[in-house]
């Protein structure tokens, strides 16, 4: 194993100290998709006093700042995503959520005081390296529009990077680990919106005809049907539903429901057969109950797919710093990430970052209890930092 960490930029412990501080600001103050204005501002503003040059954001929300080393380089372009999730928070930290029914549960706080870090440190160590590093605080991940929405309003063509990075933290994962994979890394998502309509009626005597509820009863018990048999690299494509909601009561059949929910494939063929079997499922719930039904796909984004060459740099780096704790993911995995939009233009890497609590259940993201442990914040800024100085200097 080659040891690169004498040309590795490293962060200083007061950098350290501010990630965590910032971590958790953000995690007291989140803000939802494309409203993540104070989150913005408070961005910007640091960036400012780091000596960053502020970019025209292309979207309402957001942050786009450059630091030229002055020095000759590439252009790397480094994400970090900014919006929280519509959840209560019950995990106990000290630092929760002042924003009832708003937190951040999926680290996209840590995310963003990470790449404050990664600029500090290229900042403290300016001297050394060379090259443009353009850092994008990207909203809306959430309901992945984000990356599309900057992408769209000209983000990539104001600035044409020549490779881009960004992390993930896990709490699945040892904390400190840094796991990757060149090529398919995660699944494409879209999410969707179902809505049945039938006539309504007493709840004492209607039946199974025109009965919404009963309809989408049964499309959750046969949805699985609409990626059996769907798999890529052994794994199997996923669907859930995260809300049903109707206009009913304990003694009204309601007249219309809606249920929400995703589908999660690998490739476009696997995409299109699992969209064309949820299709055909929703016109056989629509003959047996005799309800109708729509569907809508509401936003999506495809599958992460890691260009090898900077994923490799990405886990030279990793392992020169904690050695065997950088490893690359055997299979796929069927969560999503809208950083996929920006590789389907720009070769480069999305990593996880693990953050599993010492001693605890791997806390579940997107659940009010999620927790991350603060100490794996280290290695993030230390392999981000790493792989973007070598990645300007190729």
């Amino acid at each position: 194993m080659s040891d690169d960490r004498s040309t590795t930029p490293l962060p200083s412990s007061s950098v350290l100290e501010e990630v965590i501080e910032l971590r958790r600001h953000f995690h007291r103050h989140p803000e939802v998709s494309f409203s993540e204005h104070e989150t913005s501002k408070r961005l910007g503003e640091r960036m400012r006093e780091l000596g960053l040059e502020l970019k025209r954001c292309p979207t309402e929300t957001g942050v786009v700042a450059m630091l030229d080393t002055g020095k000759p380089g590439k252009t790397v372009m480094l994400r970090a995503d900014i919006d929280a999730l519509p959840i209560h928070e019950e995990s106990g930290v000290t630092f929760a959520s002042e924003s009832d029914g708003r937190m951040h549960a999926c680290g996209h706080d840590a995310h963003m005081a990470i790449m404050v870090g990664v600029a500090r440190t290229l900042v403290d160590r300016i001297w050394d390296v060379g090259g443009r590093y353009l850092f994008v605080f990207q909203p809306a991940e959430e309901i992945v529009s984000g990356a599309k929405a900057m992408i769209a309003n000209g983000l990539l063509d104001d600035h044409h990077p020549d490779s881009v990075i960004g992390l993930h933290i896990v709490s699945w994962n040892e904390s400190g680990t840094v796991i990757t994979r060149p090529g398919l890394m995660w699944a494409g998502s879209d999410a969707y919106e179902i809505n049945f309509a039938g006539p309504g009626g007493h709840g004492g005597m209607m039946g199974r005809r025109g009965n919404v509820l009963s309809a989408q009863a049964f499309l959750l018990e046969h949805l699985h049907t609409i990626v059996d048999g769907l798999e890529h690299d052994g794994v199997q494509c996923h669907t859930t539903v995260g809300n049903i909601s109707s206009d009913g009561a304990w003694n009204i059949v309601p007249r219309g429901v809606s249920v929400k929910g995703s589908v999660r494939t690998f490739t476009p063929g696997l995409r299109e057969e699992a969209l064309g079997r949820l299709r055909d499922l929703l016109l056989e719930v629509d003959g047996e109950f005799e309800v109708r039904s729509t569907l809508e796909l509401v936003h999506g984004t495809v599958p992460i797919m890691n260009e090898p060459n900077v994923t490799r740099t990405v886990l030279d780096v990793a392992t020169s710093l904690v050695g065997d704790k950088a490893s690359v993911l055997g299979r796929p995995l069927t969560v999503s990430d809208d950083f996929a939009e920006f590789l389907t233009r720009i070769p480069g890497c999305y990593f996880m970052l693990g953050a599993m609590p010492p001693g605890e259940t791997a806390p579940a993201h997107h659940s009010p209890g999620f927790r991350i442990d603060e100490s794996a914040f280290e290695i993030g800024v230390k392999v981000l930092a790493g792989t973007a100085s070598r990645l300007a200097a190729e």
